[in-house]
């Protein structure tokens, strides 16, 4: 994957936005730079400079903030520059064209990961602190983003991985310096396979620790509820901030299920919206609706919407078709409930015109929360990928206790020692000769 090539890739998503950003990294950075905007940034590393940029032709294609990064004092190691256009489809497409159009051999588009690829390859981070930049960017548990924040600020210590690999190579040490130089390989073997069983008890204690805190559930699922043309699909495009249901006066607009994720207050929220509910439905919308009863059992809260009036029948029966229990808020869209409906105290009122946060807060979002997820306590030492690969490291327990055959179990042991090689670039033959050598003494 890696070689001396100039790569270049954008580093933000490619939409109209404020700003997109572009990064350069390889031996010809400064060269492209010069070939953009005819300056030459050697001199001035770490400097933000607002620059024009020109394609081949000399046709101008955006003033930017440009920032060149020497190497090795750069992210991947290699010498780097960021670009910062402004946030047009049109500019990005021109820019990266640009780039490409370099007339020198050894540039070309990056691959997905390939500067942080690079970056492990010059000792800039491990492995480890590779995956938890993509781990941060990528999850929504708010434990397993700072359980990452610790390994890529702090080190690969922070893992409960880390004592555990040194365990096995210092076992694997054991084993080596057995068969090599102890002449009763039977009175070490019974050492070995209490350092095995310490090692498998220690295992079992970072899973037991960290399992319970990463399968705990993170989103809280609610759902919007009511008759059609009520103005669930209004007040879904307000909680969310974006117009993703299409509003209309036509009853039985919404035909099906909508949902989006959104963070509020640090805590993560997928909101649904639905079909509404009347007497004489079309296919469609009541196919809409039963899938939307069909999935209620995985809801943790509800917001049935209403405007005009509720019936205690109405009522009675959305809370019959969905399940719901206790776990759900009546929202009035419009403020004039009527006689014979349900009491006006139990009810948040409502409108278009309401701004986003103070509907947010009548909603109590963050009560509903906090009533509904447990949120962990504990840090984690330990994320599900790595919860998994102890999970199979613990099966090889019983089978390798079981061995009487010291070169079986240096076998077994060399097997979980690559293990965590492959999944996590901890180990290499060094780590083992220096252990083993380690325990010479001085002089030999």
């Amino acid at each position: 994957m890696y070689n001396s090539d100039t790569i270049y890739s954008n580093f933000t998503p490619i939409v109209k936005s404020a700003v997109i950003g572009y990064r350069i990294s390889g031996p010809l950075t400064l060269v492209i730079l010069a070939n953009l905007t005819n300056f030459d940034f050697s001199k001035k590393p770490n400097f933000v400079f607002y620059k024009k940029l020109y394609d081949q032709k000399k046709e101008l294609i955006d003033i930017a903030n440009i920032v060149y990064f020497k190497s090795p004092r750069s992210f991947t190691g290699e010498d780097i520059a960021e670009i910062y256009i402004h946030g047009s489809l049109a500019i990005a497409s021109h820019l990266a064209k640009a780039i490409s159009c370099v007339s020198h051999p050894g540039i070309r588009a990056a691959k997905k990961g390939e500067f942080s690829f690079r970056a492990m390859l010059n000792n800039k981070i491990t492995l480890k602190q590779g995956q938890s930049i993509n781990n941060m960017i990528v999850s929504d548990n708010i434990g397993v983003i700072n359980y990452s924040k610790k390994i890529l600020f702090n080190g690969d210590q922070e893992s409960a991985l880390y004592n555990l690999k040194d365990y096995v190579v210092n076992i694997y040490s054991k084993i080596i310096t057995t068969i090599d130089f102890t002449e009763d390989e039977n009175f070490e073997l019974k050492s070995i396979l209490l350092d095995i069983s310490s090692f498998f008890k220690n295992v079992q204690n970072a899973i037991t620790k960290n399992r319970t805190t990463i399968e705990q559930k993170n989103i809280l699922n609610i759902m919007i509820i009511g008759d059609v043309n009520t103005g669930k699909s209004t007040i879904f495009n307000k909680i969310i901030d974006s117009e993703r249901a299409i509003v209309t006066n036509i009853k039985g607009t919404t035909r099906d299920i909508i949902s989006e994720n959104m963070i509020y207050d640090h805590k993560t929220f997928k909101i649904f919206d639905t079909a509404g509910y009347r007497k004489k439905q079309g296919k469609v919308e009541l196919i809409g609706y039963k899938k939307a009863v069909k999935i209620s059992k995985d809801i943790d809260h509800f917001f049935i919407v209403f405007n005009r009036k509720l019936t205690r029948t109405a009522l009675k029966r959305m809370i019959s078709d969905f399940s719901i229990g206790t776990n759900y808020t009546l929202i009035s869209n419009k403020s004039d409930i009527q006689k014979n409906s349900i009491s006006q105290a139990n009810v948040i009122e409502t409108n278009r015109d309401i701004p986003r946060l103070q509907l947010l807060k009548k909603l109590k979002l963050v009560n509903i929360y906090n009533k509904q997820i447990k949120t962990a306590k504990k840090d984690l030492s330990l994320n599900k990928n790595e919860l998994i690969f102890l999970e199979n490291i613990l099966k090889k327990k019983d089978y390798l206790l079981e061995q009487k055959d010291i070169l079986i179990i240096q076998e077994i042991i060399r097997n979980i020692i690559d293990e965590f090689s492959e999944n996590f670039g901890y180990i290499n033959n060094e780590d083992i000769l220096d252990n083993v050598f380690s325990k010479f003494c001085i002089g030999k």
